[in-house]
């Protein structure tokens, strides 16, 4: 790989964890005070009309945006931008026609899908959230391209865009509705109001940079590859995968469809059902926060990982999955720190005008914080297998844990003794197992070569001490200070301690520092100031 190949990706990847951040933070304002306004019957109702948004989602890209994503790639890899193009121009006409398709279908088939998820009250968020699968199928042509010339640049203005729309018509709308006295369907549906119209600015926003960067185009790119050979390229690329993800979408649309279902079957109603099931997701909500690193690193780590596969350095896939793994689990681990540790102070601060369900949601918090550590592992894996033309493999792997979990809800959720609360169970089943199978693929592997063992102990000890930091300060200045300056205290002291452990403990390497725009310059402050031993440079690049 050309030494500015290599700067183009780390600051494409530098920029989409950027905007994953800034991305994350506009959605927390999204959905926490939404939390606080319509409350659990309308979290619940707002996340069941989102499992058949999934559904439709899946069905009108199926593993399309990642085979474009792919295709792009390797075009750039072998100097075909004219064939790169035509390929998005390709996909996005095909998208087009295939998401209004199923756009029609979930707006007329609103009222059956809502039927068969068990939650008959979801009916308007379904219909108000139609037409975004559309918006969605369009703009993952535009993704899928800039992601494979890793351009991150337009994907992550089209976030935040999306962000800021779903943060200000969503919560205004729902905020509205429910001081003019509207059912909680209607409420909910109103906050889907504003992810159709995020979903249509984002899609726009997409749409004018891409026309403005093809007018600075001087030169018009010839493309001899023919439109039908595309077509078929991207069809057995995405097939292996999108035939798997719709099975995947089928399995969460049945298991939220078996919570709900076995919570009835307890003796709860409909409401009661979907009271809890939606005070599950506000703890999933909290949970999923620090996951957007993980996620950010996977989405850009996709074409680093496929570029240098094309080019067959396999030196530097086996490097960029290393280092790519060794920071999700540092990510990861200290997640689930912090949500076993101070999972009371942080529930009850974002949901301070939710008291009953906070209640509820602490101990789930505390129940899905093993999880972070699975889900990391197993996106991570899942994205390396996938760019390294194992395209099945993750899928299967994936199928295998969410029929776990189907199997674990069944039991647990319509357990009286277990209720909801067995419903993270589930999820760290589907996970674990979806990792130890893709482990079990990647050791298999001749083209990526990992060590898995060292990706656990290291980053243990500072997530640990992290924890029992952020828990014995809170415990001792809860009762002088109260609980907002006690749990800012904690976390705080709970991060600069992790951070001093994290250093002194190498847990974070040399190398991948080095691999961040003059990280040599960083490397040698932390030298200076004893965060990490003193070493001979070779270079600085």
């Amino acid at each position: 790989m050309s030494k500015s190949a290599s700067k183009s990706i780390i600051k494409g990847t530098l920029v989409l964890i950027t905007g994953n951040i800034i991305v994350k933070i506009i959605g927390a304002f999204f959905k926490l005070p939404l939390a606080n306004i319509i409350g659990a019957d309308g979290m619940g109702l707002y996340n069941a009309s989102f499992i058949v948004f999934d559904i439709f989602l899946v069905l009108s890209t199926a593993g399309f945006p990642l085979a474009v994503s792919k295709m792009v790639a390797n075009c750039c890899a072998h100097g075909k931008p004219a064939e790169a193009l035509k390929t998005f121009s390709v996909a996005r006409n095909c998208f087009f026609i295939i998401g209004i398709t199923f756009s029609i279908i979930m707006l007329f088939g609103a009222k059956l899908f809502s039927e068969l998820i068990g939650n008959t009250r979801s009916f308007y968020c379904i219909i108000v959230l139609s037409p975004a699968v559309l918006f969605v199928s369009l703009m993952s042509a535009y993704r899928g391209y800039y992601q494979g010339t890793n351009d991150m640049v337009p994907t992550t203005i089209s976030q935040i865009i999306e962000a800021i729309c779903r943060l200000v018509v969503g919560l205004s709308l729902s905020w509205y509705l429910k001081s003019a006295g509207f059912d909680p369907q209607i409420i909910a549906a109103g906050a889907m109001v504003g992810i159709t119209v995020g979903e249509f600015s984002s899609t726009f926003a997409l749409a004018m940079i891409h026309k403005f960067r093809q007018r600075k185009r001087k030169t018009q790119l010839k493309c001899t590859t023919s439109t039908s050979k595309i077509v078929k390229t991207m069809f057995s690329t995405s097939t292996p995968i999108g035939v798997s993800i719709i099975i995947i979408s089928v399995i969460n649309m049945l298991d939220n469809a078996v919570v709900m279902h076995r919570l009835q079957d307890t003796g709860l109603r409909e409401y009661q059902a979907n009271t809890l099931y939606g005070t599950y997701n506000m703890a999933f909500t909290v949970f999923a926060l620090p996951i957007t690193i993980v996620s950010a690193l996977t989405i850009s780590i996709f074409p680093i990982i496929t570029y240098a596969f094309a080019c067959g350095n396999k030196k530097r896939v086996t490097r960029t999955a290393q280092a790519s793994l060794r920071i999700s689990m540092i990510v990861a681990m200290a997640s689930t720190a912090v949500f076993l540790s101070l999972s009371s102070p942080i529930i009850n601060l974002l949901y301070f005008n939710q008291p009953s369900a906070a209640k509820i949601a602490v101990p789930l918090l505390m129940l899905l914080a093993p999880s972070a550590i699975m889900i990391a592992l197993s996106m991570l894996t899942t994205i390396i297998l996938q760019a390294t033309d194992k395209l099945i493999t993750p899928s299967r792997s994936m199928i295998i844990g969410g029929i776990a979990c189907l199997i674990s809800n069944w039991f647990l959720v319509g357990n009286k003794s277990f209720g909801i609360y067995g419903a993270p169970a589930g999820i760290f089943i589907c996970y674990t197992i979806t990792s130890i199978l893709n482990i079990i693929a990647l050791n298999k592997s001749k083209n990526v070569k990992i060590t898995f063992r060292s990706l656990f102990y290291k980053p243990f000890v500072p997530a640990a001490v992290m924890g029992a930091t952020g828990y014995i300060t809170f415990k001792i200045t809860y009762t002088v200070f109260g609980l907002l300056k006690a749990s800012a205290l904690s976390l705080s002291a709970s991060f600069i301690i992790y951070l001093l452990v994290l250093f002194f403990n190498n847990t974070i390497e040399r190398d991948d520092l080095l691999l961040l725009p003059k990280g040599y310059k960083l490397v040698r402050l932390l030298e200076r100031i004893h965060l990490m031993q003193p070493k001979a440079f070779t270079s600085k690049t």
